[in-house]
């Protein structure tokens, strides 16, 4: 950028003022524009903004396509409805309607969310259409397809004439987007965030799927059913037929377009699905604005053209679907017989052009424009402390076997390790190594055998059961938290503690100058790091790491040994594999090598290393092998 501009504020006070600025701009607006058809629009505007702020919930923070948001919008609608004919009061009858969404969404949500991708959005688009269904046949209820007119009731005596129903409307979009927020930015919000990321990991480190899943789709429920509960005041008419597909996509369009994870992207699609139907009637404003969103589709391939790099398919994508609209735009005959086909074109060129939606893009364009002061970090403190100094077992495997089809990846093993001792696991590569460690850390159910964790028998193939009884461990493959920063990396494992804590954790793996730093961000060799501290943030008793060293480089390597010899030094339990054979041997008490998926030698790195077995596990038995035999001596251990 040419310029930047300096702010004495933080980014989280800027966004404050604005929010503050915009709600006091729209409660405003009835006083100086008047007419009804406008304040429709806007009250409207504010109903689906709240609709969208808890659709977010689950398509942006859970990352899953929920089809279920307009049928439960729609129960809202008919509880409330229900209840004011019913004669209740006003609040009583807002809380009818959020308990008529939120019941049937928590019900869908426990077994929904045990899937994921198109099977999750299959189960939400099935009960979406069971609910229509059930509306329409309930007529002795609802009154079927004719359907169910109500009077909007006085609020604690007071008349809700259309500006007073609108503030009313506003206040309740205020309150929801703050309570998101501050819900959303909570531990349990970066628990979401987390688990959009790593489902695997958060479990491992005992933050935990299901629960933080079902949460935020109840949370997503009940704001649909207060949505629903105004919608259903602010038009006293309902048919169960606008609660179907249409609505579906047009929800799904506010929220990918406006921005997902994003309250102000919730906001932004909420004007765009309420101005968009409404434009389709003005042909020349809406031949204006699809004229306009050609000429900004068609700005990023000019200039890959003129960069001489060939436009990717993001790029190109969004101007055939402009394109296409605009055609239809300028040459069919009704524009809105095409309105479900526009739509359709409208939500492929945001999700394939704006992947952040108009927020995402705006906010990065801000960025890049404003530099706002940073928000101070504290001093670091805690750390590692000191294990529980008594002598015993602190882990056991005891006669473990995994198969996958017909082979044994682990094979009748048994390993104890005592408390306190840092016990490496070495063996080939396919030898059952990360395998065994899966099944200690209940990552897969074992075929048979048992393990035990301090005296505790976890449940078998269960993350969270093996992390309760004291484990937690780093993966071969790393697991970031891709979304969140180191920071907040660690703030979402640890048991105990707040920022100043989580700090304690970076500088112990010396990563506390990257703290700000998405995962996203850092280097392969921090984010190694970032896994250890994220492990010793939940105190674990036994401490997994699953070849730590694998890519890093030398200093890195000699980083990663002092982190170790640490951690052994304050007596935590350590079980290594590792392919570095110097690591094995400067940090280990005792030795377990694997071949075939069995254990083949035990004993202390020298031992290790003179084995016989060991040496034809890694060179073969061929007796021309003697010299390569004699120089891998030298690297075993």
């Amino acid at each position: 950028m040419l310029f930047h501009v300096n702010l004495a504020l933080r980014e989280k006070t800027a966004e404050r003022i604005m929010r503050l600025t915009l709600f006091s701009g729209l409660a405003t607006l009835p006083m100086i524009w008047h007419g009804e058809y406008a304040l429709g629009l806007l009250t409207l505007m504010a109903v689906y903004g709240v609709l969208l702020i808890g659709l977010d919930a689950t398509v942006g923070y859970l990352g899953q396509i929920n089809l279920a948001q307009a049928a439960l919008f729609g129960l809202g609608a008919y509880g409330t409805a229900l209840a004011i004919q019913a004669e209740v009061s006003l609040p009583l009858a807002l809380l009818v309607g959020i308990a008529a969404a939120l019941i049937p969404g928590v019900a869908l949500a426990l077994p929904a969310l045990r899937l994921e991708g198109p099977q999750f959005a299959l189960s939400t688009l099935s009960f979406a259409t069971l609910s229509v269904i059930f509306l329409n046949e309930s007529e002795s209820v609802t009154n079927g397809a004719l359907g169910l007119s109500i009077i909007r009731p006085s609020l604690l005596n007071i008349l809700l004439d259309s500006t007073r129903f609108y503030w009313l409307c506003l206040m309740v979009l205020f309150v929801a987007w703050w309570a998101s927020q501050l819900l959303l930015r909570s531990r349990f919000g970066l628990a979401i965030e987390a688990l959009r990321d790593s489902p695997t990991a958060t479990d491992a480190l005992g933050i935990g799927t299901l629960r933080h899943k079902a949460l935020a789709f109840a949370w997503g429920s009940a704001l649909a059913g207060l949505a629903g509960a105004l919608h259903a005041l602010n038009f006293g008419y309902l048919q169960p037929a606008a609660f179907g597909y249409d609505l579906m996509v047009i929800l799904l369009l506010g929220t990918v377009f406006g921005g997902r994870r994003n309250q102000w992207g919730a906001f932004t699609g909420a004007a765009v699905i309420t101005l968009l139907p409404n434009l389709l009637s003005n042909r020349t404003l809406f031949s204006f604005l699809v004229t306009l969103g050609c000429l900004l589709a068609i700005v990023p391939p000019i200039r890959a053209l003129f960069s001489r790099k060939t436009p990717s398919f993001r790029q190109t994508a969004p101007v055939a679907a402009m394109s296409v609209a605009l055609v239809l735009a300028l040459f069919a005959s009704n524009v809105e017989e095409w309105r479900k086909g526009i739509f359709a074109l409208f939500l492929f060129a945001a999700v394939v052009g704006l992947p952040d939606g108009i927020a995402g893009a705006v906010t990065a364009i801000l960025r890049k424009l404003i530099r706002f002061a940073p928000d101070p970090l504290p001093v670091a403190s805690g750390g590692i402390q000191p294990a529980n100094s008594s002598a015993g077992l602190a882990l056991q495997a005891s006669k473990l076997r995994k198969s996958f089809g017909g082979v044994k990846a682990v094979d009748n093993v048994t390993l104890k390790i005592m408390k306190g001792e840092t016990h490496g696991l070495i063996g080939p590569n396919g030898s059952g190594k990360t395998t065994l460690v899966n099944l200690i850390s209940g990552l897969y159910k074992p075929d048979s055998g048992s393990v035990e964790i301090f005296g505790v028998r976890p449940i078998p193939g269960s993350l969270m059961s093996a992390f309760l009884a004291g484990s937690a461990r780093t993966f071969q493959n790393l697991q970031p938290f891709s979304g969140l920063t180191a920071l907040e990396s660690i703030m979402v494992c640890q048991r105990e503690g707040g920022i100043s804590e989580a700090m304690g954790w970076l500088n112990t793996a010396g990563l506390q100058e990257k703290a700000r730093l998405r995962c996203s961000e850092m280097s392969y060799g921090d984010l190694r790091f970032l896994e250890i501290a994220r492990a010793l943030a939940t105190r674990p008793y036994v401490l997994m790491l699953d070849e730590p060293a694998a890519g890093m480089s030398k200093p890195d390597i000699i980083r990663l040994v002092d982190l170790v010899t640490s951690i052994k030094r304050a007596g935590i339990t350590i079980l290594l594999i590792e392919h570095h054979q110097d690591v094995i041997a400067e940090l280990c008490d005792l030795v377990t090598v694997m071949d075939g998926g069995q254990l083949i030698a035990q004993g202390t790195p020298e031992q290790v290393r003179r084995n016989k077995k060991v040496i034809e596990a890694y060179l073969g038995s061929d007796e021309t092998a003697t010299q390569a035999k004699s120089e891998m001596r030298t690297q075993l251990c």
